[in-house]
């Protein structure tokens, strides 16, 4: 089921199901959207372990734009989703698992997160670059098809899901005269350097760093200086949600 979730300016598009006493939270990360977590949902659904809720985050997929975007910030967006849903476990993945940690140090019935290939080393350079694709202009492309190839591209699903698949179809937008964009606002790129240590530490609940051992962007000795269990998901990339869902669904049971 997919409903619209009100809060401020933000109309989230989320998506949800199962049933049971705990709700997984499971945020994508930059420049993505909810579909990467399909595999995850499915395995919710079978071993019949609760509800789920995935939301496209402001400025991603079919929710809204709206700057300016601060991990803060997108975290508020989420907090009528999971107020009132009892038990929660949050994984996010990349900039989601970042906005899970936010959660964490503010929201008392949040029991467990999973933070997924967060990078936690930034050059000046790497951040200068995030900068400077925020403030260019949308870039509209003449076919769906172009549009969907530089969504894979930028998103690093490239060979991991169909070009038909509506996870790829996800990340594309239809503009009024007949061309394409990423669904995916360039503005919030600007999100900067995460506190991921700053985070941790004040997390109100149990918290778990993870990634894929060929995942380029977080690199396990850096997050185990951070989270000393740390674990590394062997074969998999930075993507590893999609790779093999059955990984990550290891460590949450």
């Amino acid at each position: 089921m997919t409903t619209a979730v009100y809060h401020g300016r933000a109309a989230l598009n989320v998506r949800r199901g199962g049933m049971g006493d705990v709700t997984y939270l499971l945020l994508h990360g930059l420049g993505a959207t909810g579909e990467v977590w399909q595999g995850l949902t499915g395995l919710i659904e079978q071993h019949n372990a609760g509800q789920w809720l995935v939301p496209d985050l402001r400025g991603h997929g079919r929710s809204p734009w709206g700057a300016p975007y601060t991990y803060e910030s997108l975290a508020d967006d989420l907090l009528p989703l999971i107020k009132d849903s009892g038990r929660v476990v949050v994984v996010g993945h990349s900039m989601g698992g970042v906005i899970a940690l936010v959660l964490g140090g503010s929201q008392d019935n949040i029991e467990q997160i999973i933070g997924l290939g967060i990078k936690t080393r930034w050059r000046d350079e790497e951040l200068a670059r995030m900068q400077d694709l925020a403030e260019r202009p949308v870039r509209w492309l003449t076919t769906r098809e172009e549009a969907v190839e530089r969504y894979l591209k930028v998103s690093g699903l490239i060979g991991l899901v169909e070009v038909e698949s509506l996870c790829a179809q996800s990340g594309v937008a239809n503009g009024d005269d007949d061309r394409y964009r990423l669904s995916a606002d360039p503005g919030i790129y600007a999100v900067g350097e995460p506190p991921v240590a700053a985070l941790v530490s004040t997390a109100r609940c149990r918290v778990l760093l993870a990634a894929g051992e060929h995942d380029a962007m977080a690199g396990l000795e850096e997050l185990k200086i951070i989270d000393p269990a740390a674990t590394a998901l062997a074969g998999l990339g930075h993507n590893a949600q999609v790779e093999d869902p059955t990984a990550l669904w290891s460590l949450l049971h």
